[in-house]
């Protein structure tokens, strides 16, 4: 584990790279690389307009920007909560491996300190966390710094009280912020990129726009060129999807702002902007269905954004199969060292090949209780292909689609199947069986 920081300000501060985002060749930058990784929570890809697939997204115009200038996968996966989610990203490894199955709440253990982490596999890295935590359950408030990262300030648990005023907790020590949080959140980690020893490694974990659904400070709105926002626009009595359709636009002007401190220092640092999981389904709109948005098995509830800006990343969409466990692997490989993750498949040679296909299949999972053992009481499996599928639950029937035609999982294809259908069912199920979690 690294050890904490004493204070930022203590360390050197970085050389500013000269050439703009995206110039140099890929794989050509000296090695090893400034990592940035954003995460948004309860943001699935009706959020982005760059996505397309939400009817009336928020103006969204630094993430689209960074869709513009990177790459944008269409097929990535995290599991449909929170906590499984950060786990599995971190230690590059399911959860039914880590224990992580469902929300970790306060009185029940979190990540345990023996899973090797990201900031733990990047040797000779700096590591900070500012925002969401939500892995200590009663492990205390240094989990983070323990966990490997050198610096945290943000949230230990779930979601903040009021994004207004809110406990925060910097390397272990207890603070009540009046800080709007998302804010803070973009604050601290301007603070750790300008100030962090190369290379580094910076987790930026917003809150938002997680509940509690609010209206955000109109300084935060977007300027002339969001017409028709909704920050600073919303109606006497705003529905949860126009307040969390304003949270997310604060978010994107929070981001911007990030994006232009990063580019100062380091424009050829490597970005990566994901979702944790789905939106949440009192803000999710049609065409998308409340009950298959977060926290469901279905793709409303794992398909999440996952944009990718670094030197040489072919600006295209990609529609290989990836998930929030091929991070930890991914980051490994453009640091140069070994990733001793079980089930973490780097992406890397989809950002010079958008057609490049690492995985054949992607998975994705939520059980309970935490800490289990196989065969858990409650668990919910997902596993596709590039075309069909299947969800098992232990509290229902399977279900098989096929996400070619039914993109949003209205036809339970079972129990009749095509030849062609059965085939990739049986073979998505020997997968399962693989796993050890059929």
């Amino acid at each position: 584990m690294l050890a904490i920081l004493p204070a930022l300000a203590l360390l050197t501060p970085l050389q500013g790279a000269t050439s703009a985002p995206g110039q140099a060749s890929f794989g050509a930058r000296r090695r090893p690389p400034n990592i940035v990784l954003v995460f948004a929570d309860d943001f699935g890809v009706d959020l982005v307009g760059a996505y397309g697939e939400g009817v009336a997204p928020p103006c969204t115009p630094n993430i689209d920007e960074l869709a513009a200038e990177g790459m944008l996968f269409r097929n990535a996966w995290a599991n449909p909560v929170c906590s499984p989610t950060r786990a599995a990203l971190l230690t590059g490894r399911y959860g039914f491996r880590t224990g992580i199955g469902a929300v970790v709440t306060p009185g029940q253990p979190g990540l345990l300190l023996a899973e090797v982490t990201i900031p733990e596999v990047l040797t000779g890295y700096t590591s900070t966390l500012t925002g969401k935590w939500h892995l200590a359950g009663n492990l205390g408030n240094l989990h983070p710094n323990e966990s490997g990262f050198a610096h945290f300030a943000g949230t230990i648990r779930g979601a903040v009280q009021d994004y207004f005023q809110w406990t925060k907790v910097t390397d272990g020590q207890t603070s009540t912020s009046t800080t709007y949080a998302t804010t803070d959140t973009t604050d601290e980690a301007i603070a750790a990129i300008q100030m962090m020893p190369e290379p580094w490694f910076a987790f930026v974990s917003y809150n938002a726009p997680h509940a509690p659904f609010h209206a955000p400070p109109a300084t935060l709105c977007p300027g002339l060129a969001c017409a028709g926002s909704w920050c600073g626009n919303l109606p006497a009595n705003p529905s949860t999807a126009e307040y969390v359709k304003a949270m997310t636009e604060a978010m994107d002007s929070e981001l911007g702002r990030l994006l232009a401190a990063l580019d100062a220092v380091d424009p050829d640092a490597w970005v990566f902007f994901m979702g944790d999981n789905g939106t949440a389904r009192m803000a999710s709109e049609p065409p998308f269905i409340p009950s298959h948005a977060k926290g469901s098995m279905f793709e409303g509830g794992i398909n999440v954004p996952l944009i990718v800006r670094g030197p040489g990343v072919v600006n295209a969409e990609c529609g290989a199969l990836v998930a929030c466990v091929d991070l930890l692997a991914t980051f490994a490989e453009l640091a140069g060292v070994p990733a001793p993750a079980t089930d973490s498949v780097s992406m890397v040679r989809c950002f010079s090949d958008p057609s490049a296909a690492p995985r054949d299949t992607v998975y994705a999972e939520r059980f309970s209780p935490n800490f289990a053992t196989l065969p858990f009481p409650e668990h919910d499996r997902a596993i596709r292909d590039g075309r069909y599928k299947l969800i098992r639950s232990t509290s229902a029937a399977d279900r098989f689609y096929d996400l070619l035609f039914d993109p949003f999982e209205t036809a339970n294809l079972l129990p009749s199947l095509t030849t062609q259908e059965q085939q990739a069912h049986d073979a998505l199920v020997a997968e399962l069986i693989a796993l050890g979690v059929d």
